[in-house]
């Protein structure tokens, strides 16, 4: 037995949860659904209210889910728990639709409240402590636990830590570091109250085309308002109108592990069994696989083209998405993540795309503010310098163009949750510690971190996207649910 394997299974223990976004409400949601569980006490550690984290944070009904109520729960048992939630509270959705981000933060938060009182009639407190965390430490004594460091000097005490940090620090592009408290410079489009409040006149260059960008844009286009986007690829996402889980698998996962990702030929065959998953996910006749994307350079083109595809129903694709995420995950789990990561960068000018589709409605949004001019998406990054007057000077290349922008707005994704190995004690966190080089946390096949050495597994489990040693697409709630399950698991059995 491990040295940190010494109460009895499910009682007793003080559980400290590193973060309150939708993953720890995740865990805390599976482990109240044990009757057994029944921990001494349990401390959410989150600066943010509990429930919500940044994803699901904002309240403006422009910015949906790219995922559909089917794959959107905390946990997957039957029906989507989301679906149940929505529709007996009158909300006329369906297992496919894309709801506001607002109503999913709505119910992760009403499930943390119902979680707390479950709790609570085992005899279980369950409180937040408004900090971050910056340690997870042994604690002095052999088999004591763990002494959990926040960064208000105060430390807490627990038996086991449950890690369900997100990534919340936008990434800024290396010329802006030096220009990080420019009043001009927006990093990140949350929360977008923020985006709300430039001026109708504004002239925003939005930094990325993918989803972070997407929700900036949704916010920012109004009448007067002139919208760049812009990055090295020009690529918006896909659009479609579903991802559920398939009626029919198709059998993606058996056909990965049949493949040889070593080999020259990998390319050619992940391509030709992607194909054959689209035809057999179809349900009758469907297009070409070639006319179900749009080949235009132009990147609002393009998403026109798109948009007409998937509200034809020409996009048999997406059908095939849920179980590819799925299967990704479950062929890749437990490789070296540098392996798996260099993996997912040769195909990920396949897939990326379509993985990270937007709904049909923000394509329509899109496509109607770039008809009437309001929005320009661009092929590159400009050489960015804070102008002397107020906003920016951009100079474009090849072409050597300077244009004026009013304002900068960071909107190339966020950084990997700053938790890792190095320093001192068993955990580290905030950017102070970790650098970006630094490697996610081992595992093991339960979440549990694995420390170099032969101590075994320790009682703290990673999940979400602190999880990220094991698992290849994390920012999926579908995939935090099933992590939550194993922690639930192995909580109330260890």
């Amino acid at each position: 037995m491990n040295r940190r394997d010494e109460r009895l299974p499910g009682t007793g223990g003080r559980l400290v949860v590193v973060g309150g976004g939708a993953s720890a409400t995740a865990v805390l949601h599976q482990l109240a659904r044990h009757p057994n569980v029944r921990p001494d006490a349990v401390t959410v550690v989150d600066p943010r209210p509990a429930g919500f984290g940044l994803a699901f944070g904002t309240t403006d009904p422009r910015l949906r889910c790219n995922t559909s109520v089917d794959v959107t729960s905390l946990h997957r048992a039957g029906q989507s728990d989301l679906l149940r939630y929505l529709s007996g509270r009158g909300w006329p959705v369906s297992r496919a639709d894309f709801v506001p981000r607002a109503l999913v933060g709505q119910y992760c938060r009403e499930r943390f409240a119902q979680t707390r009182s479950t709790l609570a009639a085992r005899g279980c407190a369950l409180r937040q402590v408004t900090a971050r965390v910056e340690a997870v430490r042994s604690a002095a004594r052999p088999g004591q636990g763990y002494l959990v460091t926040l960064d208000d000097g105060s430390t807490l005490d627990a038996t086991d830590v449950v890690v369900a940090v997100g990534g919340d620090q936008p990434r800024v592009p290396e010329q802006l570091r030096d220009h990080a408290d420019h009043p001009d410079l927006l990093l990140g489009p949350y929360p977008s109250a923020r985006l709300r409040a430039l001026p109708e006149d504004a002239r925003p260059l939005v930094l990325g085309t993918k989803l972070s960008a997407i929700d900036a844009a949704l916010v920012l286009c109004t009448a007067r308002r002139q919208i760049t986007l812009c990055s090295p690829s020009g690529e918006l996402p896909a659009v479609r109108e579903h991802l559920c889980r398939p009626a029919r698998p198709t059998g993606l996962l058996a056909g990965l592990r049949t493949l040889d990702h070593r080999s020259p030929d990998f390319d050619r065959a992940l391509t030709k069994l992607l194909v054959r998953a689209v035809r057999q996910a179809s349900p009758g006749p469907s297009p070409a696989l070639g006319k179900q994307f749009g080949t235009e350079p132009e990147a609002l083109q393009r998403l026109g083209t798109e948009l007409r595809q998937t509200e034809a129903g020409a996009n048999a694709w997406q059908s095939v998405i849920a179980e590819l995420i799925e299967a990704l995950n479950d062929w890749t789990q437990g490789w070296p993540h540098r392996d798996r990561d260099r993996l997912l960068a040769r195909f990920r000018p396949l897939i990326a795309r379509h993985i990270s589709a937007i709904p049909v409605s923000s394509a329509r949004s899109l496509a109607q503010h770039g008809l009437a001019g309001r929005l320009t998406v661009r092929r590159g990054t400009p050489v960015l310098a804070p102008a002397p007057g107020g906003g920016w000077h951009a100079r474009w290349h090849p072409e050597g163009r300077a244009e004026h922008y009013t304002h900068v707005v960071a909107a190339s994704g966020y950084r990997p949750p700053a938790v890792c190995t190095h320093g001192l004690g068993l955990l580290a966190f905030g950017t102070a510690a970790c650098s970006a080089d630094c490697a996610p946390p081992p595992t093991d096949a339960h979440l549990r971190l694995t420390p170099p050495g032969d101590g075994g597994p320790e009682r703290i489990w990673m999940v979400g996207a602190a999880g990220g040693a094991r698992t290849a697409i994390v920012n999926y709630l579908w995939t935090a649910a099933a992590q939550a399950e194993v922690v639930a698991r192995t909580l109330a059995a260890a």
